[in-house]
């Protein structure tokens, strides 16, 4: 009797990952080298913790943190502007955080929900030297949107998505939560494909104990983690998105690139996680 290990699913989940390129965000990132086994982002420098948004998966308003550099900038080739909170509440602390990453001939990227961007601002920043501006949205429907972050900032937030791709290399960050945003990622995809955005970023859903109640309201959560369903998803995000360079992080991809169909077909990440405590060294704002 003869026992098929494979199927044709492993040989699609093994041209998925092939065909998948690492976002301009990911490159330099220490969890790019398999041979670091303790990896690091990069440095970021947190503005605030504040938010105008109150996302139902968010780990920020998990824990504390205080404005300042984290990480060791001699070592890096990149500065994320923020990881924690909305900095453009403070755009003025957020321009003079790019004066000061682009003094040290760094690349800056900044971190945002979109809501507070605007033309001049954006004209401003790329000025400035910015080199790339992540926004975060995770739905095509205003209601969706609604129900993640408990602000009715869909509308906003793609018009100025809108305005970004016209001065900024733009990548849409997104959470995917099975069974409950699969097809509206599909369709967010194409909506981002018509405007021009550069490229999408699909992150997995983390569940930390804090918001696991909360999130249990909008999914099962117990698809959470399957590499196999993140991965179909982007292709079917991919179909719809041709101009889009739509992938996941690029400290999972170059993991993934090292299995063969048979362990992508099964293999589960773990989504469930202590609240995240920034460990790297710290130093204070020198602005």
């Amino acid at each position: 009797m003869k026992i098929v290990l494979r199927s044709n699913i492993c040989d699609k989940l093994e041209e998925i990952v092939k065909n998948l390129k690492v976002v301009k965000h990911c490159i330099g990132c220490e969890g790019l080298d398999l041979n670091n086994k303790d990896p690091h982002h990069h440095p970021t420098i947190e503005i605030t913790q504040k938010c105008n948004h109150n996302c139902i998966f968010c780990y920020s308003k998990l824990t504390n943190i205080k404005p300042g550099i984290y990480g060791n900038l001699d070592d890096c080739i990149a500065v994320t502007i923020s990881q924690y909170g909305e900095p453009l509440l403070y755009p003025e602390k957020v321009k003079k955080g790019i004066e000061y990453v682009k003094s040290l001939g760094l690349r800056c990227d900044l971190q945002t929900n979109g809501v507070f961007l605007n033309e001049n601002l954006i004209k401003e920043f790329k000025d400035l030297g910015l080199d790339l501006v992540m926004i975060s949205l995770s739905t095509s429907k205003p209601e969706t949107h609604k129900k993640l972050t408990n602000a009715d900032t869909f509308d906003k937030v793609i018009k100025n998505i809108e305005l970004s791709v016209k001065h900024l290399h733009t990548i849409v960050r997104t959470i995917y939560i099975p069974n409950f945003n699969d097809m509206e990622l599909v369709e967010l995809a194409k909506k981002l494909n018509d405007i021009g955005v550069d490229e999408i970023m699909v992150h997995q859903l983390i569940v930390h104990e804090k918001n696991k109640k909360e999130l249990k309201r909008i999914s099962s959560l117990e698809n959470i983690g399957k590499i196999k369903d993140l991965l179909l998803l982007v292709d079917r995000m991919k179909e719809n998105a041709p101009d889009v360079n739509v992938t996941i992080k690029g400290c999972l991809l170059v993991q993934l690139k090292n299995m063969d169909g048979f362990i992508l077909n099964g293999i589960t990440s773990d989504c469930f996680s202590d609240i995240p405590i920034i460990k790297r060294e710290y130093h204070p704002l020198p602005w």
